[in-house]
């Protein structure tokens, strides 16, 4: 019957969504501080007129796995790493954003950016300024930016609860209707990044068993066309007798 078809072509869906799932992984297992996504399915049994029962692939979405990756030293003046569940807070000209990717720079205005652009804000909700006057810059662990005695801003960096309310966009950029709350576990390392989450093995190892199984259900596809075509075949030969 053509239930079959439709279960494998419900399994076939999902697999085809896990499987840009795992290449965008892979493909982002040196992004720094990106968090891997995984597909999220449950089985929805259906009855038939014949009793059979059917269970239909139902595709949920993703998951970020927040996992934080390992911190690596870089030497570098304005690469922040987060110890602990915290957030930086950003702005991209419309509205507030979060992420864990501290590899910030300069604009050309001096105004501390992300590597995409987006503006750094401090505990005020401003841009932060760094002057290039030859002084040192320091970041302390609660994120305070001095330049020899002089406090240039303070790293707004939140925390949240609901982790999974948190939506991806980008990269390793997030957005949350949840209401941050001020860091109580977090701390800043200076001179650090921290890396992906994403296991390039295990993932790659995720790959082939999701090819594998698309496979599978190819061939489970291919069998049941067949069947149906053979039957169709025997009821015009017996319809003509």
């Amino acid at each position: 019957m053509e239930n079959a078809i439709y279960i494998g072509l419900s399994r076939q869906s999902a697999l085809r969504r896990e499987l840009s799932l795992v290449a965008n992984n892979i493909a982002n297992s040196s992004t720094t501080a990106f968090k891997r996504e995984i597909a999220l399915y449950s089985p929805y049994e259906t009855d038939t007129k014949m009793d059979e029962k059917l269970d239909f692939v139902i595709d949920h979405g993703t998951i970020v796995i927040h996992q934080p990756g390992t911190l690596q030293p870089t030497q570098n003046t304005f690469d922040v790493a987060i110890e602990g569940p915290g957030f930086f807070t950003v702005d991209n000209g419309r509205e507030q954003m979060y992420t864990r990717n501290g590899n910030f720079k300069l604009s050309p205005d001096n105004q501390l950016i992300t590597g995409n652009g987006e503006l750094v804000m401090d505990t005020d909700d401003n841009p932060i300024f760094i002057p290039q006057d030859g002084r040192k810059i320091e970041i302390s662990p609660d994120g305070t930016i001095s330049a020899g005695p002089e406090v240039l801003g303070i790293l707004k960096v939140v925390e949240f609860d609901d982790l999974p309310r948190m939506q991806k966009r980008g990269g390793s950029t997030f957005e949350t209707t949840e209401q941050p709350r001020p860091p109580e576990r977090s701390k800043m390392l200076q001179g650090h990044l921290e890396t992906s989450n994403v296991s390039a093995i295990s993932e790659l190892t995720r790959l082939i068993d999701i090819q594998r199984s698309y496979e599978a259900v190819k061939n489970m596809l291919d069998q049941e066309a067949e069947r149906l075509r053979t039957s169709v075949r025997k009821l015009g030969t017996a319809t003509a007798a």
